[in-house]
């Protein structure tokens, strides 16, 4: 059960409501923006900076790193990190490459061993990452210990079951407080720490890293969008909205299977098998969490080019998948299918066409209703961070140029 009892019993009543009134929620306000947020490429030098170098970015699952001596690479924006699990328990992250000369360090994407030795020379870490071995180092003029030399640390933090990531290694990282109470509470009632890593899928899409957090948490276009996958599972055009999530947002969208258990009592009934919870995460995750399985979607920027995204779906699961018979291993395959057609031969094609509309002169504003909550939510907070300063260490700043 996702929900505490008081929150199902909530949740239910206010969709039990909407599907009797045919209503959803809404915001009093429209919304405009340019299409240029887009496809301006100085708009996106702007967000390395003020998002993608400042806020933790959701890296990967805890799972991932079941034990100590656990590694996996990932990618993040700019950046490509090594998260390693210590012998302390502890999760830390560096950046993948030799402090010689810069090679990269882990070609695995994971794995188990205390030491990583480098390919192009031998110099060889800790998973702590220390230098701890240098070759024929009486021609070198180095002597270990070497703190100057040991792997680049990002700021890491493991809560609710994944591993936070900062891009920046002079940044700082607070997961609850990037979070804020209701979040961090949501996040800690869905107790995704006890779900397992099950499979996960890498994209690069010709559109805008923002259209694709569009796409996943807009609810209005279903109907139009996704009749062959979704449309047949779903009430159109409904969604609850859980409120004081500060930039975040979470969800709550019925299923047609909620007719089951209209007529009881909210809160009578777990209503896990009748929705999806949608999690909009600031600035660049969205978590979708189904009956069988959870989607954790996260976008970067292509950054050569702002017209361009680079995708990265995972899904966890309740159990272990080696723990599922052939009829669980069915599901969660047919599960994934839908969720990849619904993407790939659905979401994209939309996507790319909004993206070759944002290459164009002349577009205006575009308009943001008022049934378009989160999605008006995303674009006010996207907003009011790019306004603002930059929040990348001068010092950072500098060293880049």
């Amino acid at each position: 059960m996702y929900l505490s009892p008081e929150h199902n019993r909530q949740v239910a009543e206010k969709l039990f409501r909407h599907i009797r009134d045919n209503s959803t929620d809404m915001i009093e306000e429209t919304y405009e923006y340019p299409l240029s947020v887009y496809s301006d490429p100085d708009i996106a030098v702007a967000e390395r900076e003020k998002i993608f170098e400042h806020y933790p970015m959701m890296a990967l699952h805890s799972s991932q790193l079941p034990e100590s001596g656990s590694y996996v690479t990932v990618k993040l924006n700019r950046s490509e990190a090594l998260v390693t699990r210590g012998k302390d328990g502890q999760v830390r992250a560096f950046l993948n490459m030799c402090r010689h000369r810069g090679a990269t360090l882990v070609t695995e994407a994971e794995g188990k061993q205390g030491r990583f030795s480098c390919p192009y020379h031998g110099w060889t870490y800790t998973n702590e990452g220390e230098l701890i071995g240098l070759t024929f180092k009486q021609t070198l003029g180095l002597s270990l210990p070497c703190r100057e030399r040991n792997l680049i640390a990002l700021p890491c933090e493991e809560r609710h079951g994944f591993v936070w990531i900062v891009e920046n290694p002079e940044g700082s990282i607070d997961v609850a407080a990037h979070l804020g109470p209701v979040m961090d509470g949501v996040l800690a009632g869905y107790r995704l720490d006890r779900q397992y890593f099950y499979r996960e899928a890498f994209f690069t899409f010709d559109q805008n890293w923002k259209i694709m957090v569009d796409g996943l948490t807009d609810g209005y276009h279903v109907q139009w969008v996704h009749g062959p996958t979704i449309r047949p599972y779903f009430y159109m055009n409904m969604m609850a909205r859980v409120e004081g999530t500060g930039d975040h947002a979470v969800t709550t969208t019925p299923r047609r299977k909620i007719d089951e258990i209209l007529d009881s009592e909210p809160g009578e009934h777990d209503l896990d098998p009748y929705v999806v919870y949608g999690n909009m995460v600031f600035p660049n995750v969205s978590i979708q969490l189904h009956p069988h399985h959870a989607e954790f979607w996260t976008m970067y920027q292509d950054v050569h080019d702002p017209g361009r995204s680079r995708v990265h779906l995972r899904f966890l699961t309740p159990k272990a998948p080696g723990d599922y018979d052939e009829k669980g291993q069915t599901i969660l395959a047919k599960n994934w299918d839908i969720a990849e057609a619904a993407i790939l031969n659905e979401d994209v094609p939309i996507g790319d066409s909004i993206q070759r509309s944002a290459n164009m002169p002349n577009t205006g504003t575009m308009l943001l209703a008022h049934n378009e909550v989160i999605n008006q939510q995303f674009h006010r907070s996207y907003d009011r961070v790019m306004a603002g300063p930059s929040v990348v260490p001068m010092q950072a700043r500098a060293a880049r140029g």
